[in-house]
């Protein structure tokens, strides 16, 4: 249970409310507990967006840097939303679960740079050799949308545990095949694009 109620925009000012229209990722929960502060909600929805389309990278790329966040952080709501999200936009099965596995290798060398950079972003480890890793396959401009990106869904992590901020529903669990959300419940790949 959520240590917020989750509000909509019926509950916030009306200045506020056209931000629920604009959520296309169906982050309810997020924006509703969000809600409780409406000039935060409002901020962090912007500057969210704003990280998400000017960090440099494409759809499928910036889907990992998500999911690794969320794998590193165990943010199981980021996972939840992020899976289908990544699959919708094109990133193979296979490279949901080698992040899911830690497994940045398997994902061809400039994605592995991303990766591990955004994992070690989340958990405080960037180090010089991952940082030189980063550069030599992106810009400064990218390298900054990285870690801008991969620092924004770490925060988002650590707001969603603080507040107890659950999936809309049942969790997606943290892979494709055969994992489940803890009850028995097993999703498949067109459940989890619904």
């Amino acid at each position: 249970m959520a240590r917020v109620p989750y509000l909509d925009g019926e509950d916030v000012p009306e200045a506020y409310g056209a931000v629920f229209d604009r959520n296309r990722a169906g982050a309810t929960n997020l924006y509703g507990a969000l809600a409780n502060n409406p000039p935060l909600l409002d901020a962090f929805v912007d500057f969210a967006r704003t990280c998400w389309d000017e960090c440099g990278l494409d759809e499928p790329e910036r889907e990992l840097v998500a999911l690794t966040v969320a794998r590193q952080t165990h943010a199981d709501y980021e996972w939840h939303q992020h899976v289908p999200l990544a699959l919708d936009a094109g990133l193979p099965e296979a490279d949901v679960r080698a992040v899911r596995e830690g497994r940045y290798g398997d994902l061809g060398s400039r994605r592995e740079a991303l990766t591990s950079y955004a994992a070690a972003v989340a958990t405080a480890s960037v180090d010089d050799a991952l940082h030189r890793a980063l550069v030599e396959r992106v810009d400064d401009r990218t390298v900054v949308g990285v870690t801008l990106l991969a620092a924004v869904y770490t925060g988002l992590a650590r707001f969603l545990d603080a507040l107890a901020v659950g999936p809309e529903e049942s969790f997606v669990g943290w892979g494709l095949d055969g994992l489940d959300d803890g009850d028995g419940t097993e999703l498949s790949r067109e459940d989890l694009l619904e």
